[in-house]
């Protein structure tokens, strides 16, 4: 009897397949309540199989342990494996072979993996610089002061990377530092976008581009992959979370993103949509013990939600930051509806600037 072969999914924090999962990593510039001092490697950890009501919670792994939790779970079953029916890239505008940033291309760092022969694939968008390099799992301790956001997620079929990988090539643009071989059944299909990305070929030109595609995982929820080239409405200027974000989505949006630079307005162009900053993060509303918080000032995380009053609770995770510089940068962010994810991140997001007491 032949065995068939395993699939692609995310793995969980306890090592189970789940449909999706988020992490936001807390920094080690964060303050701690009992007066300790945080790693930089906790983090707070949600996924599709937690319970209705449950919030984010602090995990009990820890993100740069290479063989437990759940970004080495989901990333071991391609970092160091040969595998002619698999393909996969790490894309990173900061690149972790040759520690150059590659600011040309998309402002866009993640995981993009499909096996053919299995049918599947899984997507992971994260913020973190450097990462990775290694044909073990590291993760860099360059990406350990600053807060980071990750999302996983397994995909529906192999196909659904296809659709990614088509609007990746000119909209995230990404920068791919270190790719798979060329799948045995792709070898001669030079327009597939996925065998393009693996050569770490884009769409070049100065055609703008800025749209919204839906993803399906492998229990059919959809994700909406929002994403604009640098080349989109050079005439205004345009802001990605103001004029493309809270437009597809038709809600007011709270960002919290990495924030050294000028701040875009509050209003988009049209002016039926705000866009809040959020200015710290306070994880006490969570009921840890001990707590920590910290200032945007030290959370490279791109994360945005949906407004407190808006019917639609939407958690967006991706590529791009809240400022007047990354207008001129490609890259993108997902947006799905979780609730529960809203509701915990509602809480720990705070608009007021943070202070040390």
């Amino acid at each position: 009897m032949a065995i068939e072969p395993t699939p692609l999914q995310c793995i969980g924090d306890l090592g189970q397949p789940v449909d999706w999962w988020f992490i936001y990593k807390i920094p080690s510039k964060s303050k701690v309540s009992d007066g300790g001092k945080a790693s930089g490697t906790e983090y707070l950890y949600f996924d599709s199989s937690s319970a209705a009501g449950d919030e984010l919670a602090l995990s009990p792994n820890k993100i740069d342990a290479a063989s437990s939790g759940a970004l080495s779970n989901t990333l071991n079953q391609i970092i160091g494996k040969d595998n002619s029916d698999t393909g996969w890239i790490f894309y990173n505008d900061e690149d972790p072979v040759t520690g150059k940033t590659n600011s040309g291309r998309g402002h866009a760092k993640g995981v993009l993996a499909f096996d053919l022969k299995s049918n599947s694939a899984f997507w992971l968008i994260h913020s973190s610089p450097k990462f990775s390099k290694q044909k073990v799992y590291e993760y860099p301790e360059t990406a350990i002061g600053n807060g980071q956001s990750f999302l996983c997620i397994s995909l529906k079929d192999a196909g659904e990377s296809l659709k990614i990988a088509e609007q990746m090539i000119i909209g995230q643009q990404p920068n791919v530092n270190i790719a798979s071989a060329i799948p045995k059944s792709l070898q001669a299909s030079t327009e597939d976008a996925r065998v393009k990305l693996l050569h770490d070929k884009v769409t070049y030109g100065d055609n703008p581009y800025a749209d919204a595609i839906t993803i399906h995982s492998s229990a059919g929820k959809p994700f909406q992959s929002i994403a604009k080239n640098k080349h989109w409405d050079k005439l205004h200027d345009d802001d990605f979370y103001n004029d493309l974000v809270a437009v597809k989505l038709n809600e007011n949006i709270e960002v919290e993103t990495w924030e050294h630079g000028v701040t875009p307005p509050s209003v988009d162009a049209n002016s039926k949509h705000t866009v809040t900053a959020g200015r710290s993060i306070d994880l006490a509303p969570l009921g840890l013990s001990p707590s920590y918080d910290w200032s945007e000032e030290n959370d490279h995380s791109k994360i945005a939600i949906s407004g407190d009053s808006e019917a639609i609770k939407y958690v967006c995770v991706g590529d791009l930051n809240f400022t007047v510089a990354q207008e001129k940068r490609s890259g993108g962010t997902v947006a799905f509806q979780s609730n529960d994810l809203w509701r915990s991140l509602w809480k720990i997001i705070s608009e007021k600037k943070f202070s040390r007491k």
